[in-house]
C-alpha cells in the first residue's frame, strides 16, 4: 500500500479558494451548526454578489437559517468580505494611478 504525503498548499487547496486568479483571499469550506457543509465555491459567490457587510450576513442567514452560524462564522466571512474589497479597492487606486501617469508613488519621480 502506497501513502502520499501531501505539502500545506495541497492539503489547503481540498478545502479552500483563492478569491480570484491574483487574489490573497483565502476562502475556506465551513460547517453549519446543524451539519450542512457550505463549500467555498458558494462563500465565494456570496461575497462577490454583496455590497455591503449587512447584506454578506443577511444572505447567509436566508439560505442557510437564522441559527446555523455561531457570531464567530459570520465574522470570518465577513471578514471574507472586507479583505476581497480592499483588494479591489487597492486595485482600482493602482490602476488610477497608472492612468494618472503612475506618480504619486516616488516623490522624486518628477526630478
Amino acid at each position: 500500500m502506497r501513502s502520499f504525503i501531501k505539502t500545506f498548499e495541497q492539503f489547503v487547496a481540498e478545502e479552500a479558494i483563492n478569491a480570484g486568479p491574483e487574489s490573497e483571499v483565502v476562502i475556506d469550506d465551513m460547517i453549519t451548526h446543524n451539519g450542512t457543509e457550505i463549500s467555498s465555491e458558494e462563500i465565494l459567490g456570496i461575497v462577490i454578489s454583496s455590497d455591503n457587510d449587512k447584506q454578506v450576513e443577511d444572505k447567509i442567514r436566508e439560505k442557510y437559517g437564522e441559527l446555523a452560524f455561531s457570531t464567530e462564522d459570520i465574522s470570518k466571512v465577513i471578514s471574507y468580505y472586507n479583505d476581497y474589497n480592499a483588494e479591489i479597492k487597492e486595485k482600482e487606486k493602482e490602476e488610477e494611478k497608472e492612468a494618472e501617469g503612475g506618480e504619486g508613488d516616488d516623490p522624486l519621480a518628477g526630478i
